[in-house]
């Protein structure tokens, strides 16, 4: 019998851990940007026939270059294909196996800066290195200080030169042989070294600040429906997330509270920087805990489902099919339990996301007026909310590398760029109604300056 792992993961680590809440509404000091930006092409798409035929974009990075690299899952395979700055095919690689080069588990994919890409393989335990024309040149065995061997990463960035990945763990789940195992994961964000080493030891760069102590709990289960008793308070709504990005010449800036407060922080045990607006979060009443639940509920029984060796519940036997659906319906229970119980934070959270460019502005994606897109954004709710009830879209502030205000853009006119490159190159995936994607490459504009008081474009966005 399988479970989702999205959804035990998610609900284990706390209702909010994966994705933040709602923000207030746009205030009247917004300064609007226009999302004018320059098209330098576009690949892929409904009519596509050869190497940019994509089935599912996992990851976009670029190079120092403006090469843009394009990690595309299809099954149980993944391709690295390499794009030039004019949308020319420079490299297509990636073969799955055991063997040197060959990819087992492929969690992300950044591209390193001087060109190639590193890709995150679960399954060897190791950052695999290619160069940017497929070529694979090592191997680096990854361990982080002081976390289990088992531990994933969440999210990874490259720094934007030298051989330097920043990260964050991600929560586990596990249940087998009547054992439960939960690792809630941290807030930390780390760093490691992949230049000249065997193994690359990730060590503490940034301590974000935590809703919920870190927690492993390992405990017999007569079944998966046990689990949810061990937890209690462990449930938690509108929880912050924590989201970061890297900045030129090493360092960080990240959201880790519900405030709009993103702090700038360039080595370890450096004083933070603090940058934001007076932006105030919505604090959490009886009625939005209300809402919250009911929609937990609704989108959690909406998305549970039950395999066994791949087969859904309709193609089982009658008797295994009844068997497995008292089984869910007693794993339910204890969710519903645990929902029912869930405590909330006080305020919701602003920021839903945060990223760098290549110069070091900071963008920042507030959540739009409907707290319920929290809810529904999270992985074991992800069912989506009630026909014809959307919520606000949100927007985009852009701060300069100085950190001083430059203007918003509202999500409604652009989304958040997929991936930053030099000169002002952004990247974005498009899909249509048959989730066929398409990979636009654009260009900002003069009126959303790379730094303050110089609107002047660098690079040329060529392969280099």
């Amino acid at each position: 019998m399988r479970f989702s792992r999205a959804m035990l993961v998610a609900l284990l680590a706390g209702c909010g851990g994966e994705t933040g809440g709602a923000g207030a509404p746009t205030p009247d000091e917004d300064r609007p940007l226009a999302a004018d930006f320059e098209e330098v092409y576009r690949i892929g798409g409904i009519a596509a026939e050869g190497w940019d035929a994509f089935t599912e974009i996992a990851d976009l990075d670029f190079d120092a270059g403006g090469r843009l690299y394009i990690r595309d899952e299809a099954a149980s395979s993944t391709r690295i294909v390499v794009v030039d700055g004019v949308g020319g095919l420079v490299a297509e690689f990636g073969r799955m196996g055991d063997g040197p080069g060959e990819l087992r588990d492929v969690g992300h994919m950044v591209a390193r800066p001087g060109g190639g890409v590193v890709i995150v393989d679960n399954g060897h335990r190791a950052y695999l290195l290619f160069g940017p024309d497929g070529s694979f040149e090592r191997a680096v065995r990854f361990a982080i200080e002081g976390a289990s061997e088992t531990a994933s990463a969440q999210a990874v960035r490259a720094a934007r030169e030298g051989e330097t990945l920043y990260l964050t763990r991600s929560a586990d789940a596990r249940f087998s042989g009547g054992e439960v195992s939960v690792e809630a994961g941290d807030r930390t964000i780390y760093r490691t070294s992949l230049a000249d080493a065997d193994e690359a030891v990730a060590t503490p760069f940034a301590e974000a600040w935590e809703a919920q102590p870190e927690r492993e709990i390992t405990m017999e289960a007569a079944d998966p429906s046990d689990m949810f008793a061990a937890f209690g308070d462990a449930f938690m709504g509108f929880v912050p997330d924590l989201v970061f990005d890297v900045l030129p010449r090493g360092g960080v800036a990240y959201s880790d509270s519900s405030a709009y407060a993103i702090r700038i922080q360039s080595a370890p045990g450096a004083p933070v920087r603090v940058v934001g607006r007076p932006l105030q979060p919505e604090p959490v009443t009886e009625r939005l805990r209300e809402r919250a639940r009911a929609r937990m509920l609704e989108s959690m029984e909406s998305s549970a489902r039950v395999e066994v060796n791949g087969q859904s519940a309709d193609d089982l036997p009658p008797a295994i099919r009844a068997q497995m659906s008292a089984m869910m319906e007693e794993m339910m229970s204890g969710m519903r339990d645990a929902v029912a119980n869930a405590g909330f934070m006080p305020e919701v959270p602003i920021v839903r996301d945060l990223r760098t460019t290549w110069e070091g502005a900071v963008w920042v994606q507030r959540w739009g007026s409907d707290p319920m897109a929290q809810i529904d954004a999270q992985p074991a709710f992800s069912g989506g909310g009630p026909e014809g009830e959307e919520a606000a879209p949100g927007w985009i502030d852009v701060f300069s590398p100085e950190g001083e205000y430059v203007g918003t853009l509202s999500l409604e006119d652009t989304p958040m760029p997929d991936a930053f490159g030099p000169g002002g190159l952004v990247a974005f995936v498009e899909t249509d109604e048959f989730d066929v994607p398409t990979i636009i490459l654009k260009r900002l504009p003069p009126t959303i300056p790379l730094e303050l008081g110089s609107p002047a474009r660098g690079g040329s966005g060529s392969s280099g």
